[in-house]
């Protein structure tokens, strides 16, 4: 879909367009199954998991049933776990002495759209011998991958400094520590696409300082102490659009044939996009405006772009949408979004648009 800021400014349209990867996961091999060879050796992530890497000089465990050596499943040299799901898994530390971290990068199976909401998704659990837990876990998105000549924190400063343009560092939410030893914890988050993320990069991005810790063996500092966890299961998955109140959008796949007013498959799926958006927005209400070319008598089009918006209309309403939470109105040709005499403008203008503002329910 694309937006319009206004009817009465120039007419600048941003596409985003209608993601056919919904609930896909865009994180290849998420769950470490794939692999060029069984781990003998540690500080092996990089050599032995299809398409991970570490974006710095700490240095990542890969960790699978096949191997024989202290990286097995689900005895390995941090104690024993099973793997949340089927055989492999990766290990890092999320706190060391001296700011020592590891991460984890993967590249996305495709550039998140801009615009566009994703769910983050990840398992971890706390290995046997760690002495403490955290609470600090965070996750950032890049252009191109991180190769960063360090064994400490990537702290934003450090991001800032390369020459990789990268997402701020987000935190996964946290309402206590991630101590559990025995049972896999899950973790995620929502983001919006910025429109040049194609690199994930996981780990604790803040220095032992900044870092809630819980010591688990009391006695020493707990500067002396470290947070080692095992990854595994990781997503990330389309939701849908962002929309933002009192902006002008044009519905995607929703570009009429000549003198039809009938919904393609494609335009269903992205007016589903937006009756999702909805639902999970119940303050918001719809305007539905339809347009068509400058082909035919004004009083045509005006019947034309009513049927448009109507059609529209009815099929959020048919999905479920309450009717009082939408009205439609037809424009006919007189808000052209191309005012060039050709085919392609004429198929530009034969469209929908819609516009989100608060709605107050007078009897809740």
């Amino acid at each position: 879909m694309y937006i319009r800021s206004t009817y009465i400014l120039p007419q600048i349209a941003i596409a985003l367009f209608f993601s056919m990867s919904f609930s896909q996961n865009l994180v290849r091999n998420g769950g470490f199954e794939e692999y060029t060879s069984c781990p003998v050796k540690m500080s092996n992530l990089n050599r032995d998991a299809e398409y991970w890497s570490a974006p710095s000089l700490g240095t990542t465990d890969y960790f699978n049933e096949c191997s024989r050596t202290k990286l097995g499943i689900p005895m390995n040299f941090k104690g024993k776990q099973e793997a949340y799901e089927g055989s492999a898994y990766a290990g890092l530390y999320l706190f060391a002495p001296k700011d020592y971290r590891e991460y984890i990068q993967i590249s996305l199976t495709e550039t998140l759209e801009k615009g566009s909401r994703y769910r983050l998704t990840l398992h971890l659990s706390l290995s046997e011998k760690s002495d403490g837990a955290v609470k600090d876990i965070g996750a950032v998105f890049s252009q191109k991958p991180l190769s960063i000549h360090t064994k400490r924190q990537l702290s934003q400063g450090v991001l800032s400094s390369v020459a990789v343009e990268t997402t701020p560092i987000k935190q996964f939410p946290a309402s206590g520590f991630y101590e559990d030893k025995q049972k896999w914890m899950e973790l995620s988050f929502d983001i919006v696409g910025k429109g040049f993320e194609n690199y994930l990069v996981l780990g604790n991005f803040k220095s032992n300082a900044g870092t809630s810790f819980l010591n688990l063996k009391q006695g020493t500092d707990d500067q002396d102490r470290y947070s080692y966890y095992y990854l595994d299961d990781i997503s990330l998955t389309y939701l849908g659009p962002e929309y933002k109140p009192n902006e002008v959008y044009v519905l995607d796949h929703v570009n009429f044939n000549f003198d039809k007013f009938d919904l393609q498959p494609k335009a269903k799926q992205s007016l589903k996009d937006v009756y999702e958006y909805l639902e999970k927005h119940p303050n918001l209400k719809v305007s539905i405006s339809g347009h068509t070319d400058d082909l035919g008598s004004d009083e045509y089009n005006d019947v034309l772009s009513r049927e448009r918006a109507s059609t529209v209309a009815k099929y959020l309403m048919a999905l479920g949408l309450e009717r009082k939470r939408i009205t439609s109105k037809g424009y006919g040709d007189k808000i052209p979004l191309d005012s060039t005499f050709t085919e392609e403008a004429r198929r530009k203008n034969r469209r929908v648009e819609f516009v989100m503002t608060e709605f107050e329910d007078e009897n809740p």
